[in-house]
């Protein structure tokens, strides 16, 4: 996808020089900087912590920034009060995200939606979505549940396509990839009562690194 709109953007340019025509050069840099945004929102790179995270300490899946921070009731799936942890995603942050612990899943559904933007309140109840239930496992040769959570992939305004990895019985190891939304888009997670938060609103996290906090 890169390429073919960077020598586009790169046609534009050189056709503006020959013709001597400001908006050609001018449409030549819009081309490149779309080029410039699409290699951002590809870039992939390994991550680790900066330490060791203890084995109830849970990361952050998404980069971006807190929006949302306070109890709330899941009403799909846990059915009671939880931690709701929003996590904006600007086009300029790396969309790839990670499991934020051990755990299995449990449950996996695609809901198909409207696009509104994703730090609109609404959007994560109208929004186009992904849902992974997830037991929470505490790592380790014989892990222990540690509860139940729930991670929710939500597109944005210019979001179209949000894809999960994982499936159904899949285990999942804290830190590695499991999808990648397009564009503007939010990640909220739905953790069980006392888990204990480390980040406050606002506060900006990357995904597989900062600690959000522990159960």
């Amino acid at each position: 996808m890169f390429l073919p709109v960077f020598f586009a953007g790169g046609g534009l340019l050189l056709a503006s020089g020959h013709w001597n025509s400001q908006v050609l050069g001018f449409l030549g840099l819009v081309v490149l900087a779309v080029a410039g945004l699409i290699l951002n929102f590809f870039r992939d790179f390994e991550r680790s912590p900066a330490g060791t995270p203890g084995p109830k300490q849970v990361l952050s899946p998404a980069d971006g920034k807190i929006v949302v921070l306070g109890m709330a009731r899941e009403k799909f799936y846990l059915k009671k009060p939880a931690l709701h942890i929003a996590i904006f995603m600007n086009p300029l942050n790396n969309h790839v995200q990670r499991a934020p612990f051990d755990g299995k899943v449990v449950r996996k559904v695609y809901h198909p939606g409207e696009f509104l933007a994703a730090y609109d309140d609404k959007a994560d109840l109208v929004n186009e979505q992904s849902h992974l239930v997830v037991d929470f496992q505490t790592p380790g040769k014989k892990p222990k549940p540690a509860g139940r959570v729930v991670i929710k992939q939500i597109a944005g305004l210019l979001c179209r396509r949000v894809r999960t990895t994982p499936e159904e019985g899949d285990r999942i190891r804290r830190g590695e990839r499991i999808g990648r939304i397009l564009l503007g888009s939010r990640v909220d997670l739905f953790l069980p009562k006392g888990f204990k938060p480390c980040v406050k609103m606002g506060d900006q996290v990357r995904a597989g690194v900062t600690v959000l906090g522990e159960l």
